[in-house]
């Protein structure tokens, strides 16, 4: 017996209907070099569903790969709804990253356009006659364009000439939708290729109450890139919620985001552990916050100070784990503000049960699946509707060692408790093995991020000619503070087995960050790995 259920396609269109119908009164600001542009979902709609004329006219097929090089605004929003529901693949490229990285995702995507903002003509100059795209497109963001796209076409001139028509559907709900590639921190970047349904289902997902939580009672300032798994889908989940959302643009500093709370009454904002220090720290003094509610992170784990920063504030902290690979969200620990966060409810590592939708499973050396005991660890590996199942390069050697089964190997050594919460032990790659034993470098850095005079560290794995690998540790001073090494061993010593003392401790202004604002330990292997002690 078949349903009697009518055949509404699970694509992004119901995303863009969404927005025209019933988004004309909800607000979009974007803050832009010319000033705060203020918008609407309906008018974000409307103009997305003119991009199919525009790509039509640009000579872009259907199925055909266009590529974006642009901050948080309006536009770019857009840009990430109209283009796949014309029928076309949007790739969000990452604005931080070198002149031949960006290069080669343009031509591992195979792009055929590039929007880029007028603010970011100087950037692209630099590499314009390597382009391997046909077409330059400028969006016009009151920037000065570089004169090497003087006679690139504009993004508004485009917009403005397309005729006004109603949505016509053209994808299907496995057609791709985006493409965003892994940050590439141990080789080259992986291309990770959504689908409508993926990110319709994501979307959808992040909008309950043990997620993201996203209502039309919100206004969402969305700090993570949208060149970052599509601003972690944040933003099709607040265009389906209906709720007001504000955009930053380029700069994303502590006192450049806490004004901007102020001025709109954010009440809920997403970004990673780094952009949370900065925001809620000195730079946040001068500003009202008191409309925030909720506290969105991920992308690393989070210190105990900033938790109690968080909680003093009296906001709920939602910690999420997952990764590009699964659009990201995966799992989701919602901490209100009277949570004790020195209970087993409360520990650093925990990262809640995951999202409706997610499957995991722990599984050990031999790939044997093991149990939900909260003391077994094992690899995580993941599966749904939202979790990749290749990598878009088919001559990639991880479409064979990162899959397992139909599941995914995350890369993330955990345990999983009986009422299913994840705990994240270390990542694979990070886990220290020293004389044959192994030493979390997370659990080093929970237990230095504790000492008052730490802001933030990392600890990485670096060679010793006896124990084969030894940790060593860096830290940046809280304010008004000057740990040294040898107060930090001994704060430490009290903490962890004192095998697990970092061979070195050392103290910089700053640490080294990748380009979607994680600790870059690749970097800190290479700063802090010296001829070894025997």
């Amino acid at each position: 017996m078949k349903s009697l259920m009518q055949d509404v396609p699970l694509t992004l269109d119901v995303v863009l209907h969404r927005c025209r119908e019933t988004g004309a009164n909800v607000e979009v600001v974007s803050v832009t070099p010319a000033g705060p542009v203020r918008t609407t979902w309906g008018e974000i709609g409307r103009r997305a569903t003119a991009l199919a004329g525009v790509l039509d006219g640009l000579g872009v097929a259907p199925g055909g790969r266009v590529a974006t090089f642009a901050w948080n605004t309006h536009r770019h929003v857009e840009l990430f709804l109209g283009v796949p529901c014309a029928g076309r693949v949007v790739h969000g490229v990452n604005v931080r990253l070198t002149d031949d990285e960006i290069l080669y995702q343009l031509r591992n995507a195979r792009d055929e356009v590039l929007f880029v903002d007028a603010s970011l003509t100087d950037r692209v100059a630099a590499f314009a006659d390597r382009l391997p795209v046909e077409q330059v497109v400028v969006l016009d963001d009151g920037a000065p364009v570089n004169p090497a796209f003087a006679d690139s076409r504009r993004y508004e001139d485009l917009v403005q000439a397309a005729p006004d028509v109603e949505p016509v559907a053209t994808a299907a709900p496995d057609d791709a939708a985006w493409i965003c590639y892994t940050s590439g921190t141990t080789g080259l970047p992986k291309g990770v290729v959504s689908s409508h349904l993926a990110c319709l289902f994501h979307s959808m997902s992040s909008m309950t109450v043990d997620s993201h939580a996203v209502s039309r009672e919100d206004v969402l300032l969305a700090v993570t890139p949208l060149f970052h798994v599509n601003a972690w889908g944040l933003t099709y989940t607040t265009a389906l919620a209906n709720a007001k959302l504000v955009l930053p643009g380029r700069d994303a500093s502590g006192g450049a985001l806490a004004a901007l709370i102020e001025a709109e009454r954010v009440t809920v904002a997403a970004a990673v552990p780094t952009v949370w220090v900065d925001l809620l720290g000195p730079a946040s003094e001068p500003y009202d916050l008191s409309s925030m509610r909720r506290v969105l992170c991920g992308g690393a784990p989070a210190t105990r100070s900033l938790l109690d920063e968080v909680a003093r504030r009296g906001l709920v902290f939602h910690k999420g784990w997952g990764m590009t690979e699964m659009l990201p969200s995966g799992t989701m620990q919602v901490q209100p503000p009277e949570l004790d966060l020195d209970s087993p409810a409360g520990a650093l590592t925990r990262v809640g049960k995951p999202s409706a939708g997610v499957r995991v499973r722990l599984v050990g050396p031999d790939g044997e699946v093991l149990p939900w005991d909260g003391r077994t660890t094992g690899e995580l590996e993941t599966s749904g509707p939202w979790v990749i199942k290749a990598y878009l390069d088919p001559d990639d050697d991880s479409n064979d060692s990162r899959f397992h089964d139909g599941w995914l190997r995350t890369g993330d050594l955990a345990v999983i408790h009986p009422d299913a919460t994840v705990e994240i032990v270390d990542r694979v790659k990070d886990v220290i093995k020293s004389g044959g034993e192994w030493i979390s470098s997370l659990a080093l850095e929970q237990a230095l991020a504790a000492h008052p005079g730490v802001a933030q560290c990392a600890v990485v794995a670096v060679p010793h000619d006896k124990w084969g690998e030894r940790p060593a540790a860096a830290v940046v001073a809280a304010d008004g503070t000057s740990p040294c090494a040898d107060d930090l061993a001994e704060f430490l010593a009290e903490r962890v087995p004192r095998w697990w003392l970092p061979e070195r401790i050392v103290v910089l202004d700053e640490l080294p960050l990748t380009t979607v604002g994680k600790y870059d330990k690749k970097a800190l292997r290479a700063r802090l790995s010296s001829p070894s002690r025997s």
